[in-house]
């Protein structure tokens, strides 16, 4: 079976633009978390160095330990592959908002309504999170239906914060890249992404609750 570091791997669990996501156990403990490894593709490589693709990883993981908020997935532990790829360890949770409303990545299709008091108990926790983000100088950038994670006490955990801005950083990327995901970016967001605050956040919320 494959290791990744000291991580045993039990299955993949997605795969985003920069990156996969692996459901594994710890070490002695054997508690499941899920591994989220630097993997760009080559045309991502063309675009960004491999060492502003590690500076943004590797702040995306800084930026989620930095934080302490039942809304926001927690960061457990920091390392590199064999290969000196780098990877993070966060908490597992099978479900996400994402796979509660049935969306595909055809996004403009009629997705699953859910109960109105569910819809209000997840904006009410979610805005809780962005308030704790925006509080701490971050604009989160790519709020979205799979970044919400679902806990077993059905609580949800904003996580993925890839394309995340600290106040006052640069975000090193291709002119030609787009920041978010269509549908839930924001206008002002999609035309120039470093200008975009903390409204931007607010909008994306604003479509995955209409969603």
């Amino acid at each position: 079976m494959r290791m990744i570091g000291r991580y045993r791997v039990h299955g993949l669990l997605g795969r985003g633009g920069m990156s996969v996501v692996y459901k594994v156990s710890m070490p002695v403990l054997g508690r499941i978390v899920a591994l989220k490894l630097l993997s760009p593709p080559e045309l991502l490589r063309e675009l960004i160095s491999v060492g502003d693709l590690k500076k943004i990883f590797t702040t995306e993981a800084m930026t989620m330990a930095s934080l302490r908020h039942e809304n926001i997935a927690d960061i457990r532990d920091f390392d590199s592959d064999e290969q000196g790829n780098p990877f993070y360890i966060m908490e597992y949770y099978c479900n996400n908002l994402g796979v509660m409303i049935g969306e595909h990545y055809r996004v403009e299709e009629t997705s699953r309504i859910l109960d109105p008091e569910k819809i209000f108990q997840y904006g009410s926790e979610i805005l809780d999170g962005l308030g704790c983000l925006h509080h701490a100088g971050i604009v989160h950038r790519d709020i979205k239906p799979y970044n919400i994670l679902i806990t077993d006490q059905d609580t949800p955990k904003i996580c993925d914060f890839g394309l995340s801005r600290v106040r006052g950083e640069t975000f090193p990327s291709a002119h030609v890249l787009n920041v978010g995901s269509p549908y839930y970016a924001a206008p002002e967001q999609i035309a120039d992404p470093e200008s975009a605050d903390q409204r931007a956040d607010l909008f994306s919320v604003g479509v995955m609750l209409f969603r």
